[in-house]
């Protein structure tokens, strides 16, 4: 935000940050659901004053929104369905997220500091976490987002360097994601406006970003608040540079030649946050002079994003009222029931119809680049609960879909995303079939529990209701979030059974539960996987819901000494507490085998001491204990490489095979004929490969293909023959 000293502090950091959270975000798994701009441009670029698609070479003029800092206040407008309810309604075809580093301190100070919960430099993780899912919701959407540094202090010292790390570990792990634009400056302000330490920051931190690969949009502050004090002169391709205007403090007639001074120079330029009100936020929109800027902005082609997308009030620490918030009131709107009834501010009415009244139809533009003819027809959008979309189909014709997971050919609707439908002539139609918002439950996830009394997933296992049995507590209101009666099912009662019963234990019923009738799981006693089936109707603006989650009730596993561990170590070296004579929580024996042999030539156990002899050699040692009442059996492996190892050390002093590998497989001569086990570790010890193979005597071909490049240990065992080598696949 422009000029603004901003004083949030978080309330309960902690449990509005979980909350705002989502689980199991995969953005490398995310596929686009419908045809959006990237889907027409590809990933951004430059070629002049123009930004254009670099997978069609015109010219693209995108809008959208940016979100709030992301702090408090605005992270919990970071998750998916807030961003499908923003592309379904507002139509932004980008968002921008402003990920706040360090201090909110306009004039580039650092009076100002962000609650470290949500900074990037207090809690770079959780901050990571976040930009994956808010990826996956861009690529779902097929829309693209900003990843800002939004800071007004870039180019110090510590913030650089932290800088260049953050936009070259996200260059790579997104290098082949169209839909990202890299801010790698929000606002130079107060004594951080040089344009030449901007120009030698911005090329540090772009170049880290080339350099793992990836050539999208970077965007550029540029100084006294990204209000063009200058531009131009950062070295490389496709980079863009900044502007911001707050209607009711900056005029087009004073600012708005230096924007068409800084394309006329050969420059692009991307209004990364404009607001309708004064610089400050407070103010009541300008819709007058926010119309001129909106035609300017049309006028000379200029992608933008509005600030900003949040509630006008915040309840969270001083912070102040924002007259240029989307919403009004001072609830944030973060479901899709509660977005479908949201009252508008007068800059959120203004906004709403500039970005609605410029929406452009990307199915259709995508459609008018595919082969015509007499069997194609008019792009096509359904729900998923269409059932059928063979309608759009030309009499005659017959269609092949380009995935019959979503619509298959013969036009039946099976699931969200966009399908090509190619006709028998060779001419091509779009369909988009889209997701229809789901019911969740708040803790309604998979998750494990012990005998020796904790779970996983924050979850508390205990007699809850004084019958002597070990329950958890379901929910508490028996509803979806969405508002839904919920019920559930277990598929497996003789592990976990559903019931209802009243909630009396003071230490583990709390809130809404203590002294309450509420659904909990009851656990029997038997140990196994169970799966849990909840069911709710459709409510406004949800669909119904039938959700299955799996719980597991096991034995907590044991564990040896830290120091039994896979490890390179000298010849005759000593390893003091490597073998530990019984487990650490069950208390039981624990053995020990050398490459399958109660003893080995190459190590002793001496006392609990691994004490290694004169020779190079690799031994794989394997420790195992039996289970106990509370307690999972102990098998656990670890391999030992002594000086520089060896490519061939026998378990006995002769062995019984003879191998050769190569990067496909292994070529065994065996003794004799009979049931073979081959296995394969890591350098760590892991198991990547185990099998069981009937070889006979002689020469056998044994394939391992799919194995990445790296050093392997194979142990192979038939009958009372056992050797051991080591395996570098190239």
């Amino acid at each position: 935000m422009t000029r603004i000293s901003k004083t949030i502090k978080a309330l309960a950091a902690s449990a509005l940050l979980l909350g705002a959270v989502e689980a199991n975000a995969a953005a490398s798994t995310a596929k686009p659901l419908r045809v959006g701009p990237v889907q027409n441009f590809g990933a951004l670029g430059t070629s002049g004053s123009k930004i254009i698609g670099l997978k069609n070479n015109k010219e693209a003029m995108i809008r959208g929104m940016s979100m709030f800092w992301s702090d408090a206040t605005g992270i919990q407008y970071y998750n998916k369905e807030v961003i499908k309810w923003a592309v379904d309604n507002l139509k932004i075809d980008v968002f921008r997220y402003a990920m706040g580093i360090n201090y909110y301190d306009s004039d580039g100070g650092s009076s100002n500091k962000l609650d470290e919960s949500y900074s990037y430099i207090g809690n770079p993780d959780v901050q990571e976490g976040k930009i994956d899912q808010m990826v996956e919701a861009a690529i779902e959407n097929d829309i693209y987002i900003i990843i800002d540094w939004h800071s007004h202090r870039a180019y110090d010292g510590s913030e650089k360097s932290k800088a260049k790390s953050f936009f070259s570990k996200m260059a790579t792990k997104y290098k082949d994601v169209p839909n990202i634009i890299w801010e790698v400056f929000n606002e130079p302000a107060g004594s951080f406006n040089d344009w030449g330490q901007i120009k030698s920051y911005a090329s540090d931190v772009i170049g880290g970003i080339r350099s793992a690969g990836n050539k999208n949009l970077a965007l550029v502050g540029t100084p006294n608040w990204s209000q063009m004090g200058s531009c131009g002169g950062v070295s490389g391709d496709n980079i863009g540079y900044v502007f911001h205007f707050y209607a009711g403090t900056h005029s087009v007639g004073s600012y708005g030649g230096a924007v068409t001074s800084c394309k006329s120079g050969g420059n692009a330029v991307f209004i990364t946050e404009w607001g309708t009100t004064t610089a400050d936020g407070k103010s009541d929109a300008n819709t007058s002079a926010s119309s001129e800027w909106t035609n300017f902005m049309e006028q000379n082609k200029i992608s933008n994003c509005n600030w900003s997308l949040r509630q006008k009030v915040t309840k969270i620490g001083n912070a102040s009222d924002e007259g240029s918030a989307m919403f009004a009131g001072d609830k944030a709107l973060t479901k899709q029931s509660e977005l479908a009834s949201a009252s508008y501010t007068n800059s959120g009415n203004f906004v709403k119809k500039y970005l609605t009244g410029h929406a452009t139809d990307w199915a259709k533009e995508y459609a008018s680049t595919l082969k015509s003819g007499s069997c194609s027809f008019s792009a096509t959008t359904v729900k998923e609960t269409a059932g059928s979309v063979a309608s759009s189909f030309k009499s005659g014709c017959t269609y092949t879909s380009s995935d019959e997971t979503i619509v298959t050919s013969a036009g039946a609707v099976k699931g969200p995303g966009f399908v090509i439908m190619t006709g028998n002539d060779g001419s091509q139609s779009v369909i988009t079939v889209t997701a229809e918002p789901r019911q969740s439950i708040s803790g309604f996830v998979d998750f494990n529990c012990f005998t020796a009394g904790s779970c996983s997933k924050s979850k508390r296992i205990m007699d809850l209701d004084g019958d002597g049995k070990k329950e958890v507590i379901v929910c508490a209101s028996a509803q979806t979030d969405q508002g839904a009666a919920a019920s559930f099912t277990s598929l497996n009662p003789d592990i976990v059974k559903i019931k209802k019963a009243t909630c009396s234990n003071k230490s583990g019923c709390f809130g809404k539960t203590e002294g309450a009738s509420v659904y909990m799981y009851e656990f029997s006693g038997t140990l196994g996987t169970a799966r849990v089936v909840a069911t709710a109707p459709a409510t406004t603006g949800y669909i119904a819901m039938s959700d299955t989650i799996t719980i597991t009730y096991s034995k907590m596993g044991d564990k040896l000494g830290d120091n039994f561990k896979s490890m390179a170590i000298d010849k005759n070296a000593v390893v003091a507490s490597f073998f530990v004579t019984e487990t650490f929580y069950g208390k039981v024996a624990v053995s020990y085998t050398f490459d399958g042999q109660e003893s080995s030539i190459y190590v002793v156990n001496a006392d609990g001491f691994l004490i290694s002899a004169d020779m190079d050699a690799t031994v794989v040692i394997r420790a195992t204990a039996p289970e106990t009442p509370d307690r999972a059996a102990v098998d656990s492996t670890v391999i030992i490489t002594i000086g520089n190892g060896s490519a061939l050390i026998p378990a006995k002093p002769q062995s019984a095979f003879k191998a050769e590998f190569n990067n496909e497989g292994l070529m065994l001569n065996t003794p004799k004929a009979g049931l073979t086990s081959v296995e394969i570790f890591t350098a760590l010890g892991h198991v990547e490969k185990s099998q069981k193979v009937m070889l006979g005597a002689g020469t056998n071909w044994i394939p391992v293909a799919g194995l990445s490049a790296g050093k392997y240990f194979v142990r192979i065992k038939q009958g009372s023959n056992i050797s051991s080598y080591t395996w570098e696949k190239k």
